[in-house]
């Protein structure tokens, strides 16, 4: 008996320290609790609770670097500093076992709420959030404190502003501006929303003002600039007002929503009974996006409809998250810039509207309304690939002043980026969808990559250069917008840079780096005639298909300038060929070899005579450089007779200059005699 008693205190203290001081001194000899300590010194009531070994409380303390990245946390209030502290202990985080519900809700002792979630990363593993910040039981082994009747736990993610002591529907209909005199939020731009709820009462009192105990939701609350951007204010109702809504004990603030991956649905539009059920055509997605010069990120809140139905269209529409995390007593509030679920700009607007997009709306007026029409409301649906800003500013200098100047190609790169007659969405693509554009020579071929699960990441490829779609699926009146951070068709890299950066050639990059070869693929000047290439680089499993042996004499140290002899072969100079240029090519000569261009199907492949060798070209493997383009091909133009190429004689220079020497000396004038007699 006793031996089971003390293994019971030996496991238990694996995973919590168990003292019997109070918190106050506990923290005290805690290295990384010394901000959230500074801060209840401040406050007699927080220095009291830490004080007090016998009050049964639950204490959330962020880390010092909560403080270091986030400084306004430093000036917190009496009254925000109580809301990290619960006035009851929260054992379930002790246990180690999946909750029936996933969300807990527990009363601060400032007559608040915190919801306190458990996410199952896998069986037996889990991750806990209080409100939005993130326990650290896996950034330190030491993330639970026991001191008397007290708990302590480490935050490694702020946790939100100061509850609201009252519903959504009760904060947004709140009157009194002096409740929000100490919080960083306030309702003044809720008016829209607040006249909307007064003509619903049903929704309003059972869904925005349901008491705590009946559901908790996540209310999404559009201010009043986000109704202005509304055409028709007939169409906000009933379903649309429900599409701000998630189902019933889904309380997700920011960072639990991410963590989680966002795959989270809305309620039906459907409301009969007070029930809400789960609709799986309207999903509701949280995205961040970061601004890759800055490093700072932007929370939207994304509805999508998969199915057209009712008066909501095919698409998605993206909201910018302004305030976030405001806890109220039946779940949380976040403040949009948009309404959800309703489309009723076109293309054009919701390009003129978007700050990110300065500079295309500059090409776009350059060219006028040749391409403008496709975006105006009766232009048809289409589906527009958008270059933010951050993808202009990719492009070399000298790049982008050709395309300033050169209004034939600023239009062939605009129409690139149009798709007629569709509205392509993400659920459409995989990584054989092939679409036609505008410009009515190429093609778009798109990838969906998937790294780590769930992690879904959508990259489209035209005009040789790939882009990943950053914002997907923005619904438009007539069409789909996609922003995409580069410019379709336009070069920014060398072929040589193209090839340290692209993972699947890396064998091929290493072989090249020590040939001269590499200098041509990489030069001083661009976009000069005599310095284009068309490169037909062998992929990695492309070289898998050569004999060990022969691959391994070539890299041995003695062969480079055979090895060099066979990638002449794959290089064509002086000319840049596209992909839809193969189709008018029969053949090419590479290195004074003629290379046979056959179609099979769909495919183009290039056949070796005198080898007897046939590559493939990948299709969408084209990839556009500054002084050429580079086409990834499955097989090698090599065979065995190329270690013995005349390229690979290293007979020194300078015997072959004594050798000529001594012959003109030993019969002077002979070059001059042997020119005369060839004359007569």
């Amino acid at each position: 008996m006793l031996l089971n008693l003390l293994l019971k205190i030996l496991t238990f203290s694996q995973c919590f320290h168990v003292a019997f001081s109070d918190l106050w001194a506990e923290t005290e000899r805690m290295p990384d609790l010394q901000q959230w300590r500074a801060l209840c010194g401040y406050y007699t009531v927080a220095t009291a609770y830490m004080k007090d070994s016998n009050a049964r409380i639950t204490v959330f303390a962020p880390v010092d670097d909560v403080f270091t990245y986030n400084p306004n946390i430093r000036a917190l209030d009496q009254k925000e500093t109580l809301s990290h502290i619960v006035d009851s202990q929260v054992v379930e985080l002790t246990q180690n076992k999946l909750w029936e519900k996933q969300t807990l809700i527990r009363s601060t002792i400032n007559s608040g709420y915190v919801y306190v979630t458990q996410f199952e990363n896998n069986p037996g593993n889990f991750s806990y959030f209080a409100n939005a910040g993130m326990l650290c039981n896996h950034a330190s082994n030491q993330w639970g404190i026991i001191s008397g009747e007290q708990y302590l736990f480490k935050i490694c993610t702020p946790m939100g502003h100061r509850p609201y002591p009252g519903t959504a529907l009760s904060f947004i209909r709140e009157h009194d501006n002096t409740v929000f005199e100490e919080r960083q939020y306030n309702n003044r731009d809720l008016s829209q929303i607040r006249d909307i709820l007064d003509r619903v009462p049903d929704i309003a009192l059972v869904i925005y003002g349901s008491s705590a105990w009946n559901g908790f939701h996540t209310f999404f609350i559009p201010n009043d600039k986000a109704f202005a951007r509304v055409v028709d204010r007939n169409r906000v109702d009933r379903e649309v007002l429900l599409a701000h809504v998630t189902s019933t004990n889904r309380v997700l603030f920011t960072w639990p929503w991410l963590y989680d991956g966002g795959q989270h649905y809305y309620p039906s539009v459907r409301f009969s009974s007070n029930i809400i059920e789960d609709n799986f055509k309207l999903k509701l997605v949280m995205r961040n996006i970061t601004d890759r010069r800055t490093g700072r990120w932007d929370l939207y809140a994304v509805s999508e409809v998969y199915e057209r139905y009712s008066q909501f269209r095919r698409g998605a529409v993206w909201a910018k998250i302004l305030v976030p995390n405001i806890p109220v007593q039946n779940g949380v509030v976040h403040i949009v810039d948009n309404v959800l679920g309703i489309v009723s700009e076109t293309i054009d607007m919701l390009i003129y509207r978007n700050d990110k997009c300065t500079t295309l709306q500059r090409y776009i007026n350059t060219i006028g309304q040749i391409v403008r029409n496709y975006f105006s409301a009766t232009g048809g649906l289409v589906t527009f690939f958008a270059p933010w800003n951050e993808a202009f500013d990719r492009i070399p200098e000298q790049i982008e002043r050709r395309l300033l100047r050169d209004r034939i190609w600023l239009e062939q790169i605009l129409k690139l980026h149009i798709v007629p007659a569709k509205e392509l969405t993400s659920d459409e693509i995989t990584n054989e969808t092939i679409v036609n554009t505008v410009d009515n020579m190429r093609q778009l071929y798109f990838i969906k990559g998937e790294w780590p699960a769930n992690n879904i990441t959508y990259y489209v490829i035209g005009g040789g250069i790939k882009t990943a779609i950053m914002m997907d699926n923005v619904a438009a009146t007539n069409g789909i917008v996609h922003y995409i951070e580069r410019v379709l068709g336009v070069p920014y890299q060398t072929l040589w840079e193209i090839m340290r950066n692209e993972s699947r050639l890396q064998r091929s990059f290493e072989m090249m780096s020590n040939l001269q070869l590499r200098y041509a693929m990489d030069p001083w000047q661009v976009l000069t005639p005599e310095q284009n290439f068309t490169f037909f680089v062998p992929t990695n499993e492309a070289w898998d298909k050569v004999a060990p042996s022969l691959v391994a004499r070539m890299n041995d140290g003695n062969h480079w300038q055979a090895l060099q002899y066979v990638y002449k072969r794959h290089v064509l100079q002086g000319q840049a060929l596209m992909y839809t240029d193969l189709r008018e090519r029969t053949y090419v000569m590479m290195n004074d070899e003629k290379v046979v261009i056959r179609r099979r199907g769909r495919y183009f492949e290039l056949y070796w005579p005198r080898g007897h060798r046939v590559a493939r070209v990948i299709e969408g493997g084209e990839i556009a450089g500054i002084n050429g383009y580079i086409h990834m091909i499955d097989n090698v133009l090599i065979y065995e007779p190329d270690l013995r190429a005349e390229a690979c004689i290293t007979e020194p220079i300078f015997l072959q200059l004594l050798i000529v020497l001594f012959v003109w000396i030993w019969r002077p004038g002979w070059h001059f005699s042997t020119l005369f007699s060839l004359r007569g």
